[in-house]
């Protein structure tokens, strides 16, 4: 987005790989850019990204608190487990 000619950021998204057919993603949208289809744009461009860079799993973790991701990761066909390492956290993966 351009406010004023300068380029403002209004959401992010990555993955990183974490194993040999594994992608661990992220992103993240400014406050009042939430709700309004960016995060999802954002996550299925990475699923169709790490798909055709030979990727057959994603995964994000997160706070268990975090309901937005939840219901992005559910819509998106996300499976989600609680961190067995931390149950603050859940573990959202789907398979590519």
């Amino acid at each position: 987005m351009h406010d004023n000619g300068q380029l403002i950021e209004v959401g992010v998204s990555r993955y990183a790989a974490t194993g040999e057919q594994q992608c661990e993603s992220a992103i993240t949208v400014a406050d009042e850019w939430n709700h309004l289809g960016l995060g999802t744009l954002l996550m299925e461009h990475l699923i169709k990204a790490a798909r055709h860079n030979g990727y057959r799993q994603m995964y994000s973790v997160d706070s268990a608190s975090n309901a937005p991701m939840r219901d992005l990761a559910r819509s998106l066909g996300f499976e989600t487990y609680t961190d067995p390492d931390d149950r603050h956290q859940v573990i959202h993966r789907l398979q590519l």
